[in-house]
């Protein structure tokens, strides 16, 4: 599903356990950092990938989506958050299912 974030070229990057998605488009930037982790079950001896989001810093990306009207105010925070944790962790999936 294509979305307003699509157009800063997401890319990502793997480093040991710590997985980085970058957003650029002109001068605005922005990244999504996770650390992956291999979880175990203590019963069941199932061994489960799981990555966690350990910083995130968009300012660049929120100022560009308010000046082209992608967002209208304080009340449009919460959809945008929401947009950037989904997209980031979509685009991070796209690397791990390899």
């Amino acid at each position: 599903m294509n979305t307003v974030l699509d157009i800063f070229n997401p890319k990502v990057t793997k480093s040991g356990n710590t997985i980085t998605v970058t957003y650029c488009h002109d001068l605005y930037s922005g990244h999504c950092i996770y650390e992956e982790h291999i979880l175990q079950g203590k019963t069941k001896k199932f061994r489960q990938r799981v990555q966690i989001m350990t910083h995130c810093q968009m300012d660049d990306v929120i100022e560009y989506l308010y000046k082209i009207k992608e967002i209208g105010g304080p009340s449009d925070f919460q959809r945008i958050n929401l947009l950037i944790r989904n997209h980031s962790f979509d685009q991070l999936q796209l690397i791990t299912q390899v």
